[in-house]
């Protein structure tokens, strides 16, 4: 028997699925993630059709059944705009790592917080902070080396440690600036771990890499 619950999520995915409906990749605070389709919100006249889009943190009313979930309700609580080309791009890209790592309907409310964070961030002018969120994001999964193990994955400067613990903080205000080269060595490290998890490539990555050369 089907029955409707309330929801606090962020949408991360949206896929237009026949003539009027979205099918909606959520984090969700209370379940995980979750795939639920919303029927009817690409007509003028849906209701809350302009609160189901990509990066929009929302409560909404889901139905679960045999067939999955249904979304019958939704309200947008804010929309994340990130703030220049540079900050999308580090969005989808944290986005994008989120979808790899995390497992479907496994609560993780901890993560789900630092997702509303990334995105706030990737909302001002502030310095784009992918790889902060990815450090926090597999600290937060447990798969981080802590400050004694992580010098078996390779020489770390105290700079160094000092920006993943800040990381992983979530302390992104205190962060002390990195060279290229030290940052990659984090970059090389994030991507060992999660293929860990999928093989499959990222390619939002590639696409940061080539925006960010366009707008030199």
């Amino acid at each position: 028997m089907s029955h409707t619950q309330s929801i606090e999520a962020v949408i991360l995915q949206t896929h237009n699925v026949g003539e009027a409906d979205r099918f909606c990749i959520m984090l969700s605070k209370e379940k995980g993630k979750i795939a639920a389709r919303a029927r009817g919100v690409r007509k003028l006249t849906s209701r809350f059709g302009g609160s189901v889009l990509p990066l929009s943190h929302i409560s909404s009313q889901i139905r679960e059944s045999s067939a999955g979930y249904m979304m019958t309700d939704a309200k947008r609580i804010q929309e994340f705009g990130p703030a220049n080309i540079s900050s999308f791009v580090h969005a989808q890209q944290g986005v994008e790592i989120l979808l790899h790592v995390l497992h479907d309907e496994q609560p993780l409310p901890e993560i789900f917080d630092a997702l509303l964070h990334f995105l706030s961030y990737c909302s001002t002018e502030k310095e784009p902070t992918s790889l902060p969120f990815t450090l926090q994001l597999l600290h937060l999964l447990g798969m981080l080396p802590d400050r004694e193990n992580i010098y078996r994955f390779g020489t770390y400067s105290s700079e160094q440690i000092t920006y993943m613990e800040s990381s992983v903080t979530g302390q992104w205000d205190t962060l002390i600036p990195l060279k290229n080269n030290e940052k990659k060595v984090f970059s090389e490290l994030c991507a060992l771990l999660i293929s860990e998890i999928n093989t499959r490539p990222l390619n939002a990555g590639a696409v940061m890499r080539d925006m960010l050369t366009i707008m030199k």
